[in-house]
């Protein structure tokens, strides 16, 4: 079975409907703006602009560290993902919710520490 070139534009004008638009959107401002010269350069070359990211932001390993980090401390700072050593380590010494939760109950007081009722409601 052959397959179909990509490089080669499709017959139909759904391929090119990015230029189709452009072009109209730079001739609706050249109509605005006829001493525009930045238009009319434009229109003379008309190009794609966008190129395709190719790096994937979430591959499989963050995916399951990130369900990790919800799962044990509560959320997960997209920061611990940066390449930067110094932005990572301060986002991974950040406490979550769970581990505020544990500091406070181990702020009771000495002598209430055993007692039950101070255990349930937090050392209050």
């Amino acid at each position: 079975m052959a397959t179909k070139n990509k490089a080669t534009p499709a017959p139909s004008g759904k391929s090119n409907r990015w230029e189709v638009n452009r072009k109209r959107k730079l001739e609706k401002q050249l109509k605005l703006q006829p001493n525009n010269e930045q238009v009319k350069l434009a229109l003379q070359n008309i190009h794609r602009r966008r190129k395709t990211p190719t790096n994937r932001e979430w591959s499989k390993s963050w995916i399951r560290i990130a369900k990790l980090f919800k799962l044990f401390s509560g959320r997960f700072d997209r920061s611990i993902m940066s390449s930067n050593q110094a932005v990572a380590g301060s986002a991974l010494q950040k406490p979550g919710k769970f581990v505020q939760q544990s500091q406070k109950l181990m702020q009771v007081s000495d002598k209430n520490f055993f007692s039950l009722g101070a255990r349930l409601q937090g050392g209050k």
